[in-house]
């Protein structure tokens, strides 16, 4: 058993950031519709990326809070509709770094926290799908953008810590648009489970095709 389980929910890019050599060792990939009661047991972290299915992962809530109730840590990005807060959609600014390279949609970043230690705004910003108008009391906000809006934060309300972002890190590593994006997911990993991958992530284009 790997030290996270990623849950999966068919999407390409979810199932080759699992499948990368850098990765498969710490990623176990579960299928969002197949999970039952007691698979999540014994895994250190959970990640949902960025479109997963809301509706299932609603069904999924308790499984995955009972991570957390035992110290756990679960990441969470993109839209998420299934949780104590209120997500709500923003267009997606994908030429920031082209029009205006100074001026990322995450305009204020806590650099202390251990996800974003060490990066430059470039690595700690990219798409930014939606903002938060409403998070838990506790919950300590980690990047804002320009406007004010949340659009990450974390809380040790439920046992364990939840991360929550709109930016959608996972889904873009395996897509490889964007490059660079293994000094925040090295981070991320190092800090759901002690383990810190090495080397650039590698991404096997013909995983899913018929041999």
């Amino acid at each position: 058993m790997a030290c996270i389980a990623m849950i999966y929910n068919g999407v390409w890019s979810h199932y080759a950031v699992a499948n990368a050599p850098k990765y498969r060792e710490i990623l176990d990939l579960l299928y969002v519709h197949d999970i039952k009661a007691g698979d999540l047991d014994g895994y250190q972290a959970i990640v949902v990326p960025f479109q997963s299915h809301q509706t299932a992962m609603k069904a999924l809530k308790d499984d995955v809070f009972s991570v957390l109730a035992r110290g756990g840590k679960v990441f969470v990005e993109g839209d998420s509709t299934w949780l104590d807060a209120t997500w709500e959609d923003r267009p997606v600014n994908n030429y920031w770094w082209v029009t205006d390279p100074g001026n990322p949609p995450a305009a204020q970043t806590d650099y202390s926290h251990p996800v974003y230690s060490g990066l430059i705004p470039r690595h700690a910003c990219w798409h930014t799908h939606g903002i938060y108008t409403a998070v838990p009391v506790s919950a300590q906000v980690i990047q804002r953008n320009g406007a004010g809006e949340i659009v990450t934060w974390e809380t040790s309300e439920y046992g364990g810590k939840l991360l929550v972002t709109t930016l959608d890190p996972l889904v873009e590593h395996g897509v490889q648009q964007i490059r660079h994006l293994d000094n925040y997911v090295d981070n991320l990993v190092n800090w759901l489970c002690d383990v810190r991958p090495q080397g650039r992530v590698e991404i096997d284009w013909r995983i899913g095709l018929a041999a």
